[in-house]
């Protein structure tokens, strides 16, 4: 290699690093809103309207100017049953730097109920699961004067199913059947699933 060829290898070499120093590759986003849908369905067959907390953080790496991918996190409310829901996510971005910017998020993951407990006694166990979750968002942000944070207003559509479990407890010397697929633990296990769907409107900074 010539000396010319290996001088303007460095000079490349120097100018990537400095351009990566210089460009910003982690971005987080932290809002908080509130849920609008229906609740679970009542005695009679109609569906109370509800309003509830939504909480949710985003962090992820710029794979480009304008395109971001990495994780949430949050906490929503869903009647009387809260989920944390955990999920993979994509930010895109149109509009100039300095002015404010369009933006579209697609998150994909699932719901923990861990904030909820545990019924037991010597009959029967009860317990919440969270299941899939699936939220397109839009929004604008307004970028600070000197541009290291942004103000934001998202409004998403959130799909989450949660679960609810309840299982009549095996008595002792009974005997089971060998393709019952139960847990040994249990006699009868009750699934009863609920699908949330809720249009979410949050505010916050992206930084």
């Amino acid at each position: 290699m010539s000396y010319n060829t290996k001088l303007l290898l460095i000079v490349f070499l120097l100018f990537s690093v400095k351009c990566l120093a210089q460009e910003k590759i982690y971005f987080g986003q932290t809002e908080i809103g509130f849920l609008y849908g229906r609740g679970v369905e009542q005695w009679d067959g109609n569906h109370e309207e509800r309003i509830d907390v939504s909480f949710m953080t985003f962090h992820g790496v710029h794979l480009s100017k304008n395109n971001v991918i990495g994780f949430s996190a949050g906490f929503d409310q869903y009647d009387e049953i809260s989920i944390i829901p955990i999920a993979l996510g994509w930010r895109g971005f149109l509009g100039k730097e300095g002015k404010p910017k369009i933006f579209g998020g697609l998150d994909l993951g699932g719901g923990s109920a861990v904030f909820e407990k545990k019924i037991s006694d010597e009959w029967s166990k009860s317990w919440y699961e969270g299941g899939l979750l699936v939220s397109p968002s839009v929004g604008i942000s307004f970028p600070s004067r000197k541009d290291k944070t942004a103000l934001s207003f998202s409004f998403a559509y959130k799909r989450q199913q949660i679960s609810q479990f309840y299982g009549t407890l095996s008595r002792a010397g009974t005997q089971r059947i060998a393709t019952d697929l139960l847990p040994p633990e249990f006699s009868s296990l009750t699934e009863n699933s609920f699908l949330f769907r809720s249009f979410v409107f949050r505010a916050g900074l992206m930084f």
